[in-house]
């Protein structure tokens, strides 16, 4: 198994700082490759191209698993303001940041309870 994220930065760096650490050293107890600073480029039969900075990377694959990290996607949201209906974003859909799903709860259950 093999982990890559887009951050030069060591995995896990913004896990919990109670538990994150503990995370890290099981994957790596069970030999899970960890790499950042990745730039993804293609999926085909041959498995994962990669850049690992600039130098380029087949990770051979016969399953890959993208978590796509978080961008605003809020094209539903200016086509109901485009036609003057009221929506609100919330979470990532407002500011896309880490992981926040605390941030997200609070913002929506704010929002539930003023409807």
């Amino acid at each position: 198994v093999t982990l890559l994220q887009r951050k030069a930065e060591s995995l896990g760096r913004s896990l919990g700082k109670t538990t994150g650490w503990t995370h890290k050293a099981t994957l790596q107890k069970r030999g899970v490759q960890m790499i950042g600073g990745v730039t993804y480029e293609k999926i085909d039969d041959a498995g994962l191209h990669v850049l690992i900075g600039t130098e380029p990377r087949l990770i051979e694959a016969d399953t890959v698993i993208i978590c796509a990290g978080q961008d605003p996607l809020r094209a539903l949201h200016d086509e109901l303001a485009a036609l003057g209906v009221a929506s609100t974003l919330v979470g990532g859909s407002d500011v896309a940041a880490e992981l926040d799903a605390k941030r997200a709860i609070n913002q929506a259950s704010r929002l539930a309870a003023a409807v």
